[in-house]
């Protein structure tokens, strides 16, 4: 098998750093793996292509300079936050091409979420899932407030907001014992479009929590801009978390101006976190809390 081969076999190009890879490389060992799709009769050539798979990645890494083995070992190796309030699935859902598959259960359990390997909107969904279940085995009427309230507490059980940071933030640079991640929002707040006129790009803000929400403030008049949106839903269980945390440096700078798609104006927000390398989470435990939502 030669380098090129292994790339294409991996679905990856030499661009994609040793994280990329990796997670390519596991997500085709669970396509192939007899779990992936259970009740569907085992195609025997799926074994060679697991064979192919572990070469091309071996290929590769001996290619970076690394002697490196995986053994191939089918189990979801993500952190497990052993009292969280209930087990969740967790969905994989593969393509070939651009024609997505039907969702393949890989495993059940306590499972943290991890951005390498498990697509946020199935992560969502199956807590979302373990709510309903929550709610029906405790006869608890789902009324919409009630559901909302326990999916985010135990959405919120299932993220460890510094360590996804790391992997879904856009790395600007290291800064001694720091590392400066950035991520993107928006102001949507209705004042943004009265005062559009006089904020300009650049101007630096501050960044808050208020009634758990996320909100802009002009660093120099302190004037607040209103409520901070985020480009992905992910990072309202990333960001929002990190901005309590006093060992986390927050800054903004607005990039630009623009509207969206109702006409109504909007300004685009940087948000800097310097993460210190040694910050580790602690996962947080709801289950009081959700079962007096039970009730």
């Amino acid at each position: 098998m030669t380098l090129k081969e292994a790339y294409k076999i991996l679905g990856a190009s030499k661009s994609d750093d040793d994280r990329e890879i990796k997670a390519k490389y596991k997500r085709l060992l669970f396509l192939y793996h007899p779990d992936s799709a259970p009740g569907k009769e085992r195609d025997s050539r799926d074994d060679e292509k697991i064979r192919q798979v572990i070469e091309a990645y071996r290929k590769v890494r001996e290619s970076e300079g690394e002697n490196h083995i995986e053994k191939y070992e089918f189990s979801w190796g993500a952190f497990e936050n052993s009292e969280a309030f209930s087990e969740r699935n967790v969905y994989v859902q593969f393509r070939i091409y651009d024609e997505a598959l039907p969702l393949s259960k890989m495993a059940r359990g306590r499972f943290i979420w991890d951005p390498d390997m498990e697509e946020f909107a199935l992560f969502s969904k199956s807590v979302l899932e373990s709510c309903k279940e929550v709610m029906s085995d405790y006869q608890a009427m789902p009324d919409p407030e009630r559901v909302k309230n326990i999916f985010h507490l135990m959405m919120q059980e299932y993220v460890l907001p510094a360590d996804a940071a790391r992997k879904i933030g856009n790395k600007l640079r290291d800064d001694g014992d720091k590392e400066i991640y950035q991520f993107g929002g928006f102001i949507s707040d209705d004042t943004a479009k009265s005062r559009q006129g006089t904020v300009s790009i650049d101007t630096p803000l501050n960044i808050f929590l208020r009634e758990d929400r996320a909100v802009a403030e002009e660093m120099v008049s302190g004037r607040i801009l209103g409520r901070v949106s985020f480009d992905e839903d992910a990072l309202y269980y990333v960001v929002l978390p990190l901005l309590e945390d006093p060992e986390i440096e927050v800054s903004a700078l607005i990039t630009r101006t623009d509207k969206n798609k109702r006409g109504k104006a909007r300004m685009h927000v940087a948000i800097s976190m310097a993460i210190p390398r040694w910050l580790t989470d602690k996962p947080v435990v709801n289950g009081k809390l959700i079962k007096e939502l039970l009730r």
